[in-house]
């Protein structure tokens, strides 16, 4: 017999292996279809967004004077403060503390355990949501100014006047601060509050750009969006949009999402502004979009939740609320997030979605049947990953494994004897089990 040289036993196996069939990962993050798993009410109507910390809670203000901090995976409030005046504004996250402004035009300080810090009165109406950097708190005003506070003690360290309303958050790029006005500008200052550089858009700036790389994205009023390159402050491509963009865009490494007045959400090319696909939401959105692995997760003034493919705009989940949802979606394993007001109860609701989890069986023939009938049990599961199924029969106390847990969802039983039985099967994959069963139940065997 011939010896078959190891390089050959080698180049077999390793070639065996090449075509092995390759196995997915566990599916992570949100996966439909969803049911609800929870409630938590809380006062008033949420200041427009969640927002998460590094710690994993999520933080959010009300406009009745409220100020929450939710443990998402456990469901419940971790604490709460009250204010005299209605807040206006989610609050902002730095890394101890918490800063929101509410209608008194005062700016509150909270560390994250929701301790008060200091407060400091603002002259002017503030208009902007609060940014931050690492040393200050920056807002915009009515006015036109952008006042710098100082993080710790909360004073004024300068302010910047423009020559319309400042609505949209300032953002960062580098040590610079990007300031944009209702008058149609974007300014970009140093953190001393002055001016190295402007680009004119000629049109009002109504929510924040966003920086994305060296490269700036912005709205303006007229519906136009604006690729400027932050290094030279040439514009890099300009498209026309069917509707204002509501809310601040979005960015994955290829694309860029905007929300749009004409309640349609684009996915644009990053590189030169092509529009990649488009999907018309059941109403408009002032929410932020939520992201999963390859999924984007939508709200808009309606009940419903959507879940989309990045890469082509296709629906590939959804869920329907008992009432409009009024927040961001937001993951916090093993849940998602939305907020919704209860109009009769006059109070907001935080609602928790989880995976649905369900097992059912169905038999061929409807109980009772005489001995000696064939009859077929089949099994459906919602929720599993490669399940596998094991059917049982129980009588009474004594229960027996008729068919080990196998891919198959179907069993095949000959009844032989009469008597009062349950059939089940028990599902499982590699992180969960559930079962169900029916009774059935065998009469005696017909002449």
């Amino acid at each position: 017999m011939r010896r078959v040289p190891v390089f050959f036993l080698v180049l077999l196996l390793f070639s065996c292996s090449l075509f092995r069939p390759k196995v997915e990962p566990y599916p992570t993050g949100v996966v439909f279809p969803l049911e609800e798993a929870g409630q938590v009410p809380f006062e008033g109507k949420l200041n427009r967004t969640f927002v998460k910390g590094e710690d994993g809670r999520l933080y959010f203000s009300t406009d009745r004077g409220h100020l929450y901090c939710l443990d998402g995976t456990a469901q419940q409030m971790t604490w709460h403060q009250a204010n005299p005046s209605p807040f206006g504004c989610p609050p902002a996250l730095g890394p101890e503390k918490l800063f929101v402004w509410d209608q008194d035009n005062i700016i509150s300080c909270f560390d994250k355990q929701g301790k008060p810090g200091w407060k400091t009165k603002v002259p002017d109406k503030i208009s902007s949501p609060i940014s931050l950097d690492k040393e200050r708190v920056y807002m915009g005003t009515e006015p036109g100014d952008l006042l710098a506070l100082n993080m710790a003690t909360g004073e004024p360290v300068w302010r910047f006047r423009t020559k319309g309303a400042i609505v949209a958050a300032v953002v960062f790029y580098g040590d610079l601060i990007i300031l944009s006005s209702v008058d149609g500008m974007v300014y970009l200052l140093n953190p001393k509050g002055i001016r190295r550089g402007a680009i004119a858009l000629g049109s009002p700036i109504l929510v924040a750009p966003l920086v994305d790389g060296h490269r700036l994205y912005v709205g303006t009023e007229d519906f136009g969006f604006h690729c400027y390159d932050l290094k030279s402050l040439k514009r890099k491509w300009k498209i026309k949009a069917a509707g204002k963009i509501l809310v601040s865009p979005s960015a994955d490494e290829k694309r860029i999402y905007l929300q749009a007045s004409n309640s349609v959400l684009y996915a644009l090319d990053k590189s030169g502004g092509d529009i990649l696909w488009w999907w018309i939401a059941p109403s408009r959105s002032s929410y932020d979009l939520g992201f999963d692995g390859q999924r984007v997760l939508v709200t808009s003034r309606s009940p419903l939740l959507f879940s989309l493919e990045r890469e082509s705009g296709k629906v590939v989940g959804k869920f329907e609320a008992k009432t409009e949802i009024r927040s961001n979606p937001v993951w916090s394993e093993p849940n998602l997030i939305f907020a919704a007001f209860d109009t009769p109860a006059d109070r907001g609701i935080v609602n928790f979605l989880r995976k649905e989890v369900k097992v059912e069986i169905s038999p061929s023939l409807s109980s009772p049947r005489p001995a000696g009938t064939e009859i077929s049990f089949t099994a459906s599961a919602t929720g599993f990953y490669q399940p596998r199924y094991e059917f049982y029969l129980r009588q009474r106390e004594e229960r027996s494994v008729v068919q080990k847990a196998a891919q198959k969802n179907s069993w095949v039983w000959f009844t032989e004897k009469e008597g009062t039985y349950s059939v089940g099967v028990k599902v499982s994959d590699e992180r969960q089990t559930k079962e169900a069963e029916i009774p059935f139940e065998v009469s005696k065997k017909e002449k």
